[in-house]
């Protein structure tokens, strides 16, 4: 009987959150530093600005590959930190509870219901565990998103001219801002995000395939 109890204490048992709200705050100190801030972006053009910066001649080819390597290591490092299986098994979880949900609901079974509803403290330990397992590399990636960016600033800030020509628009100034993203950053994204998924994808093929041929 104490076994089951301690059980059912465990289950219940919110996940640990404290690293998610140091993440949090060590986020908000980079926002409000701007000394760390130039540092980060520094370090990063190090590196980086002998390499792809082109003599500011390509700025959307220094946006492109300045997005490869950050998503790039940063969707790797998601990969094999967040436990995809325990995610898949919440999600599933949390799907059948809503179906069921869903039917009491249509057919006004209110005994159904109320066994439902007596559940939810555990749905919302289960929605709560799930953010956890998501921030939990969050850490990780900023390491390597945050200088990338700032660098990006930086190398914005150095152009002659702060425009750039697209498909849409001829002279797109990247030193505007649209409501509060500056334009550089709309570009970056939108340079990048595609390649996450590209990444994303193989990853989870490769595993999929590797735990296949497992015996």
């Amino acid at each position: 009987m104490a076994e089951e109890k301690q059980t059912v204490e465990d289950e219940m048992r919110p996940p640990a959150i404290g690293g998610t709200f140091l993440t949090m705050a060590f986020m908000l100190w980079i926002i409000i530093n701007p000394e760390l801030r130039d540092f980060m972006g520094e370090s990063a053009g190090a590196v980086l600005e002998p390499r792809i910066t082109f003599d500011y001649q390509y700025p959307v080819l220094t946006f492109l590959f300045a997005g490869i390597i950050m998503i790039s290591f940063t969707t790797i490092i998601r990969h094999f930190i967040i436990d995809w299986e325990k995610m898949a098994e919440i999600q599933t979880k949390m799907g059948a509870y809503n179906k069921a949900m869903g039917e009491a609901r249509q057919s006004g079974n209110e005994a159904k219901m109320k066994k439902l509803f007596a559940m939810q403290p555990q749905i919302m330990m289960l929605q709560s565990e799930m953010m956890s397992n998501q921030m939990k590399p969050m850490a990780f990636t900023m390491i390597i998103a945050i200088p990338i960016i700032m660098w990006l600033r930086i190398f914005v800030n150095g152009m002659d001219l702060q425009v750039m020509s697209l498909p849409w628009e001829s002279n797109y100034s990247l030193d505007d801002d649209l409501w509060i993203l500056p334009h550089w950053i709309l570009v970056y994204s939108g340079l990048s995000l595609p390649f996450g998924q590209v990444i994303m994808r193989i990853l989870k093929i490769s595993s999929n395939t590797r735990s296949t041929q497992l015996p």
